[in-house]
């Protein structure tokens, strides 16, 4: 099979998450090919080793990223739970599937990391990082208000700090990345203020803790820098990709289907967030490894 049809089939198959039994009709019925489900994965594996040295590259250039988003989804390999994570900034999406949900993931990928930043939700993951790597975090406020939310609807007490934090986050907001040192220490001083309140049940004052100590200093560094998101959602985007592919496949049959499917997602999605063809950017990169 030629270059172009290889490609085309990866990214039915990654890019746009068809099922192969789906990829076999098309190419049938488009191009009058029979192409059988063994030789779709031959194709699959074949180029995803083309991109093992671009796969590093990404690995390198999230790295070195100042800001970059981290989020992580259940995974299977073989019927054995597993994880697949994301690293993402604009312009690079790496996907990295492993057993373990632990800081040690994420910190193999990134290792130092003085000074720069990390956007995730509350998972301690991401507290054992910033200790081993020397990361900031900025705690995604889409997340704290749907927390906080959900919380209100079991304690009347809750209904209380959801409102206050939804008005914090508001106020940031409004600074559109330009807030000055002041306006940052009052929104903390607001911040100290929900701590200071009592509650009674154990939830609330947990969750309130979490918050307004534990990640007291990881939430308004976006109010600044208009790198940093005050979300997580574009780690959210990217992980919903996997999670549709995982309904249709269940995950992978073995370890080294699993470190294809990473390879080619991580190519074929950061194409795709700078605005790339993916088939001709994957023709390129393979021509050019090539001469």
């Amino acid at each position: 099979f030629g270059l172009r049809l290889m490609l085309l089939v990866v990214f039915l198959k990654i890019g746009l998450a068809l099922p192969v039994e789906k990829i076999k009709f098309l190419l049938k019925v488009q191009y009058n090919l029979t192409i059988s489900s063994g030789e779709i994965i031959k194709m699959l594996k074949q180029v995803a080793k083309a991109f093992g040295p671009y796969y590093k590259e990404l690995e390198h250039k999230i790295k070195e990223a100042k800001v970059k988003h981290s989020d992580e989804t259940g995974w299977r390999i073989n019927g054995k739970n597993h994880w697949l994570w994301v690293l993402i900034n604009k312009e690079v999406a790496l996907y990295i599937i492993r057993r373990k949900r632990n800081y040690k993931v994420p910190a193999k990928i990134l290792g130092e990391q003085d000074g720069n930043v990390v956007i995730s939700d509350r998972l301690p993951t991401y507290n054992n990082l910033e200790k081993h790597t020397g990361c900031l975090q900025q705690k995604c406020w889409v997340h704290i208000l749907r927390d906080s939310k959900d919380l209100s609807k079991h304690y009347k007490e809750a209904k209380t700090v959801h409102q206050r934090l939804k008005s914090v986050y508001k106020q940031a907001k409004s600074y559109n990345h330009k807030a000055t040192d002041e306006q940052v220490n009052k929104l903390l001083e607001r911040i100290d203020r929900i701590y200071q309140l009592k509650f009674e049940h154990s939830e609330v004052i947990k969750f309130v803790k979490s918050i307004c100590k534990t990640h007291r200093e990881n939430l308004f560094r976006f109010a600044q820098d208009t790198e940093i998101d005050g979300d997580n959602n574009r780690a959210e985007r990217a992980i919903r990709k996997a999670v549709i592919i995982r309904k249709i496949s269940s995950g992978n049959r073995s370890e080294n289907g699993a470190r294809f499917l990473e390879t080619l997602l991580s190519v074929i999605e950061t194409f795709k967030l700078q605005g790339k063809n993916p088939l001709e950017e994957m023709k390129n990169i393979i021509q050019a490894s090539d001469r």
